[in-house]
């Protein structure tokens, strides 16, 4: 089994359609490359992602991400605002304070932005400062706040309850996934999302590929995991994407994830992934995992 050039790589995309769309060559400007090079393919990651938050979907995503927050600040805490910025420039940021750091450092987890900072003999606050992030609270959370006190209190208590949530291969909830769609994805800290690749595969019966995530990714403690494509498989590669930092972090759609590195062998297999009928097989969007 030998591990194949470019020039290989794009004779089986060109001629059995091994790769589509085929990028012949490296597309790197101002983006995370991707495309043909030396000995591997570069794939890119497709828009559509499903973000791993088991713990605000139980109900629905907008319900629980602002009644989690309303209920922080109805029960625990208060909201106001401060002086924040260069002194010449000074501006408005909005704070919320709460005695319970874990808690505030859960909002800002789901809200995704702000900064838990520890105040001398006062609660600890979260400060968001950017003006879009303050008006997407006031407007979100405030209604809450002043219609949804019983919402609230339910996400709120939920949210802090000792049941225990179990990642299960065999019987995996689906409801754990917020679907999103859009430029750029934000993986919250220490979570993960599944996407898949814009790129449609048809792996020949004498070929076996290896993924590994590329390096500018890597480099940020994000961690990109796909299993071989077997032999006769096809269909969009479904990626999972691991957050290992305990920052949320950015996935750019439409640029390069990882690079998929192509063995052929010196002869055909006797029963490939087509011929078993794998349940991955001809994969039309992100698939989830199935028996």
């Amino acid at each position: 089994m030998g591990l194949q050039p470019d020039h290989w790589i794009r004779k089986m995309a060109l001629e059995q359609r091994m790769i589509e769309p085929f990028v012949d060559g490296q597309v790197r400007d101002g983006v995370i490359s991707y495309g043909l090079s030396s000995y591997g393919y570069d794939i890119r990651v497709a828009d559509e992602f499903k973000i791993f938050q088991p713990e605000i979907t139980a109900h629905k995503l907008s319900d629980v991400q602002c009644a989690y927050v309303a209920g922080i600040l109805d029960g625990q805490g208060q909201i106001g605002y401060a002086p924040s910025g260069p002194a010449l420039r000074p501006c408005l940021s909005l704070v919320i304070a709460s005695a319970d750091r874990l808690l505030l450092e859960g909002v800002q987890a789901i809200l995704g932005t702000g900064q838990v900072r520890e105040s001398n003999g006062e609660p600890y606050q979260l400060i968001v400062s950017k003006a879009a992030d303050v008006q997407y609270i006031l407007s979100q959370v405030w209604t809450y706040l002043s219609h949804r006190h019983d919402a609230a209190s339910r996400a709120l208590a939920e949210l802090k309850s000792s049941k225990a949530i179990v990642v299960d291969p065999k019987q995996f909830d689906a409801a754990s996934f917020v679907d999103f769609r859009g430029d750029v994805c934000v993986i919250p800290p220490n979570s993960f999302a599944l996407s898949r690749t814009v790129e449609y595969f048809r792996i020949p019966r004498s070929v076996l590929t290896i993924c590994l995530g590329k390096s500018s990714y890597a480099r940020c403690g994000i961690i990109v995991n796909v299993t071989p494509f077997e032999p006769e498989w096809e269909g969009y590669v479904t990626l999972e994407i691991s957050n290992t930092t305990p920052l949320p972090a950015k996935i750019y759609a439409g640029e390069g994830i990882a690079q998929v590195l192509f063995f052929e062998a010196d002869e055909a297999c006797e029963i490939s992934y087509a011929d078993k009928r794998g349940k991955y097989q001809h994969q039309q969007s992100i698939v989830l995992p199935r028996l």
